[in-house]
């Protein structure tokens, strides 16, 4: 349990900080003079994948929309509102999907520590595990704190 429990957490880290940078590549990458909206469209795609790939829908949903608009912008040479209402929305989606990480971070990290230090009393452990699982449920689906 302990192992797998630290591989999701690296996996949640790593996408973490990994879609940070990109949406901090995007965001100053539209201050530039001559932006080449297609190369935005990609790093908007790399983080659709990545979202894709760790089941975080909205955040790959807005993506598809900040995309499009990526596409709009280098075809057509729109101003950039469009743009950045769809690079806003991806980051705020994000913000809410990263936070939903961090409460299942915390919990598997204690679940983890759980685990470790309770070898012997098994029926306590579960019934802890339990009530631990069903706080995280509430906390990451239904957004109860």
């Amino acid at each position: 349990m302990v192992g797998r429990a630290d591989h999701f957490v690296q996996l949640i880290n790593t996408y973490c900080l990994n879609v940070e940078t990109i949406l901090s590549k995007l965001e100053s990458y539209i201050d530039l003079p001559n932006v080449d909206f297609s190369n935005l469209a990609a790093l908007a795609t790399e983080i659709e994948e990545r979202s894709s790939c760790i089941g975080a829908e909205h955040v790959r949903l807005t993506c598809l929309d900040l995309m499009r608009a990526c596409d709009q912008m280098q075809k057509q040479k729109y101003e950039t509102f469009f743009f950045c209402q769809a690079l806003s929305w991806t980051k705020n989606e994000f913000a809410h999907t990263r936070n939903k990480l961090q409460v299942l971070v915390q919990w598997l990290l204690n679940l983890s520590a759980l685990a470790a230090s309770n070898a012997d009393g098994a029926e306590d452990y579960e019934a802890r595990s339990k009530t631990a699982k069903i706080e995280c449920y509430q906390v990451v689906f239904l957004n109860v704190q």
